[in-house]
């Protein structure tokens, strides 16, 4: 695997992240650390492919425990 082929897979990981993390900023920064020295790159949000169409949704947790949640006890 090349470099730029490693860079690519992070980058696909991580905007793959942030499609299920809505809180999670939607930009991507690498950090490349060898021996030529340190390389930052930003991908910004608008670069990242879109992942909505490919993945399959899913319930917030709130909606899954609101709507298994027994009745509250008498006691």
């Amino acid at each position: 695997m090349t470099k730029d082929e490693a860079e690519q897979l992070v980058v696909k990981a991580v905007s793959l992240a942030i499609a299920r993390d809505g809180a999670s900023g939607g930009v991507v920064r690498t950090v490349i650390i060898n021996s030529e020295g340190v390389t930052r790159n930003f991908y910004a949000g608008d670069k990242l492919p879109l992942w909505h169409e490919e993945l399959e949704p899913h319930n917030s947790l709130l909606d899954i425990l609101n709507s298994t949640s027994p009745e509250p006890m008498n006691i």
